[in-house]
């Protein structure tokens, strides 16, 4: 039962900035209400299932759920967001959005639940534990100041690449346009979702899950909205081997360039690849005008971290992703 002064209602696109205007009071997550509609026009209707809004007898938006699926739930689990706006809390709005989220998803058959909390506010992090949630990851962004970077000081890091015959390519010759599936261009776009998919599975974040299918891949790559070729790399062997990637995407309502994964194939890893890889996108982030870089990390991917760290990105504030099974 939601408090006497409020009422929940389904969302409406009409309501898109006052949502997006919730989820950076509640959340901290930066955002327009153009660009919610733009995400939501992207992924297929059955991805989000629900998303409602609790609002005052004024009209004023007091908190809000969006129950969803998502590319990094686990099987049989659902994605849920709840949000009540810092003014508004400790009044039982809280409560009355959890027991409609949680009917909602029972009904929708999910196995399981997985939100995520601000690291920053153990206050929310025991507020979801008294609902059942338990800690299951912790993930964070990390973000470089492309005005101070040096490349210079990496001069080793590229030599010592160079000594093994590792060269930097990217796919910025292939048409992303290409209808023709036996072309050479459709061939090598095929080649490398494929390369990125596999490599997906052996991350601490989607280890033990399905791999994901290939338009799944292009989603995260921006290959059908947003396509930048030239921001996916590839570090290639002598033999002409497939060694590692490295990709980088934008999002347009917002001033840093993102780093969406770096990653090598297993047999390429220990060799010191990763660094000079990713200087790759951080050359080309400078080059296209951003002053920032960001990215995230699972705070298990311990080499990754020690990269990153070198290459002098700042650990910002994370989210701990907490899970709760269904009876």
């Amino acid at each position: 039962m939601t408090p006497l002064d409020s009422r929940l209602r389904p969302f409406t696109p009409a309501d898109a900035d006052a949502f997006a205007a919730l989820q950076l009071a509640a959340l901290g997550r930066a955002g327009s209400g153009e660009d919610l509609l733009a995400a939501d026009a992207r992924r297929p209707p059955a991805d989000l299932l629900r998303r409602r809004l609790l609002v005052s007898a004024g009209g004023e938006i007091l908190g809000g759920t969006q129950l969803q699926t998502w590319a990094f739930s686990p099987p049989g689990f659902l994605h849920a967001q709840l949000m009540v706006h810092p003014h508004a809390r400790a009044q039982g709005h809280g409560r009355a959005l959890w027991q409609d989220l949680l009917v909602a998803a029972r009904q929708a058959g999910a196995r399981g639940l997985h939100t995520d909390v601000p690291d920053p506010d153990p206050a929310d992090r025991d507020w979801a534990s008294r609902r059942g949630f338990s800690v299951h990851a912790h993930r964070f962004a990390s973000q470089l100041d492309l005005t101070r970077f040096d490349p210079a000081a990496f001069e080793s890091q590229r030599q010592a690449a160079q000594a093994q015959g590792v060269t930097f390519t990217d796919l910025s010759s292939t048409d992303l346009n290409s209808a023709d599936p036996n072309s050479a261009d459709e061939t090598t776009l095929d080649r490398y979702l494929n390369f990125v998919a596999d490599r997906l599975t052996e991350t601490p974040d989607l280890a033990g899950h399905p791999r994901w299918p290939l338009a799944q891949v292009r989603g995260i790559l921006r290959l059908d909205h947003d396509p930048r070729p030239d921001w996916l790399v590839l570090a290639v062997g002598p033999d002409g081997e497939w060694l590692g990637t490295t990709a980088m995407i934008r999002f347009r309502s917002l001033p840093f360039a993102y780093n969406e994964l770096t990653a090598l194939h297993p047999q390429a890893r220990g060799r010191g690849l990763a660094l000079p890889l990713k200087l790759q996108v951080i050359e080309r982030a400078r080059r296209e005008g951003f002053t920032a870089m960001r990215t995230n990390n699972h705070s298990l991917n311990a080499p990754m971290l020690a990269v990153n760290r070198r290459l002098g990105f700042v650990q910002q504030a994370g989210r701990f992703e907490m899970h709760r099974l269904l009876p």
